[in-house]
């Protein structure tokens, strides 16, 4: 083989290996390798490994995979993020954008933390799916985790529509609603789901602050938060019969009396505080 004839050949490769690496254009949705080992992969393919820093297009059905001590973020054309922990698979099932954002996320294993966003006045509906069960998002921030027994964890942060919260729905028909402020632990347990809401803690923030860092608006409106959330279970449970409100938590007749640590009393009122992620 002569030089010239080699040259070629490995053009040729190179330009067939670009090709088939997904488009990367202005509105595409974007996997970017922040640290360590983040890869995508194609149903039924090999994973392609991300280089750090670099950013990549995919498609619908793309599983985000990563390793230990990393990190991706999934950008999506409404202003969204996804951000993808250590040890973590996440498929970008589907999205569509019209009036309305709809995107739906299939987390197999890991952490993830969402950041919904409502650009220029758009609505978002976005849904995380787990194996125990499903979390709806209307522009919010949070923290979902999962692991292969089944236990979910989800911390919300913001809510830009305090008619549009958090709801998770299980795979036997339970639905819970999650304010911000509140976080809902679920473990399952010879096949029966059980849950618990309570009020967000920086206990509970911490089994995602090393991955994901201390969400934008948490550390300065923390006890704003707080505030909208206990004054929102309030409301609502004095609607249920034989409900009462437990520092911390929901106690529907009798089935948790959970009392976390004592939160410091909150400052201005939550309404004042708009969620970063809503502007």
């Amino acid at each position: 083989m002569n030089r010239r004839f080699g040259i070629t050949l490995a053009a040729c490769a190179y330009a067939a290996a670009a090709a088939a690496l997904p488009s990367l254009a202005s509105d595409d949705k974007q996997l970017q390798n922040v640290k360590g080992s983040v890869s995508y992969q194609a149903p039924n393919k090999t994973p392609v490994p991300v280089g750090v820093n670099a950013k990549v297009g995919v498609n619908d059905d793309y599983f985000t995979i990563t390793g230990a001590s990393s990190l991706g973020e999934v950008l999506l054309p409404d202003s969204s993020q996804i951000m993808v922990g250590s040890d973590s698979k996440v498929q970008l099932a589907s999205f569509n954008q019209t009036d309305i954002a709809n995107a739906k996320f299939v987390l197999v294993d890991g952490k993830v933390r969402f950041a919904v966003r409502h650009p220029k006045g758009a609505q978002a509906n976005y849904t995380f799916q787990t194996s125990t069960g499903s979390v709806a998002v209307r522009g919010t921030q949070g923290d979902i985790s999962v692991d292969n027994g089944g236990n979910m964890r989800v911390n919300v942060y913001e809510v830009c529509d305090k008619n549009n919260p958090v709801k998770v729905t299980f795979n036997n028909g339970q639905i819970y609603t999650v304010l911000a402020g509140q976080s809902l632990a679920a473990q399952l347990v010879n096949g029966i789901v059980r849950a618990q809401v309570q009020q967000l803690t920086q206990q509970l923030i911490n089994q995602f602050s090393p991955e994901f860092g201390v969400p934008t608006s948490w550390d300065a409106a923390k006890g704003q938060v707080i505030a909208y959330a206990q004054t929102q279970v309030n409301q609502v449970t004095s609607q249920i019969p034989g409900s009462q409100y437990v520092p911390g938590g929901v106690n529907v007749g009798g089935l948790f009396n959970h009392k976390p640590k004592p939160t410091p009393s909150p400052s201005p009122s939550a309404s004042e505080q708009k969620p970063a992620t809503c502007q």
